[in-house]
């Protein structure tokens, strides 16, 4: 599978780049979409519901078809949240079980993994995808934990995949 890491700030892919060693399957590219052609772009649910419909899941990633004509890509891939609970006070938290895990390395694994189920059980596969940042909410060059539990969980699906 191809994936192609996408942001229009130089010192956000400098950040993602030094994450990680080259990688055959991986593509970081300078620039608001893939220069490549790609089947579907992981995005938040927070720009994909709106323009598709659905709502945000916890347990597991979403794979949307994208109905419009436009030049974004065939499906949108929808992390999921991490789980929450409501405190005593009312007010909704992650997950204690959860707290520790990086929210972009819970993005990733999940998102992956999401399209990995898909592949195996539709004839319509998904063979290369964005990793769009600025619209995952990940496009701060100062974090550099993001990018390497992303980077982690990348290197420990695509070790899966034949």
């Amino acid at each position: 599978m191809q994936i192609v890491i996408t942001s229009r700030k130089a010192a956000t892919l400098d950040t993602w780049r030094r994450a990680r060693a080259d990688a055959p399957e991986v593509i970081i590219h300078l620039g608001a979409r893939s220069p490549v052609p790609v089947d579907a772009m992981v995005v938040s649910g927070v720009h994909a519901f709106p323009r598709l419909g659905g709502h945000p899941r916890w347990d597991r990633a979403q794979i949307i078809e994208n109905t419009h004509e436009d030049d974004w890509p065939k499906y949108l891939v929808v992390p999921p949240t991490r789980p929450m609970v409501l405190g005593e006070d009312r007010v909704a938290r992650i997950h204690p079980d959860y707290r520790r895990i990086s929210p972009a390395g819970y993005a990733a694994s999940r998102a992956l993994a999401e399209i990995i189920r898909w592949n195996a059980s539709q004839d319509d596969t998904i063979s290369a995808a964005e990793v769009n940042l600025p619209l995952l909410g990940f496009d701060n060059p100062a974090d550099a934990a993001s990018a390497r539990a992303f980077h982690e969980a990348l290197d420990e699906l695509l070790a899966t995949v034949p």
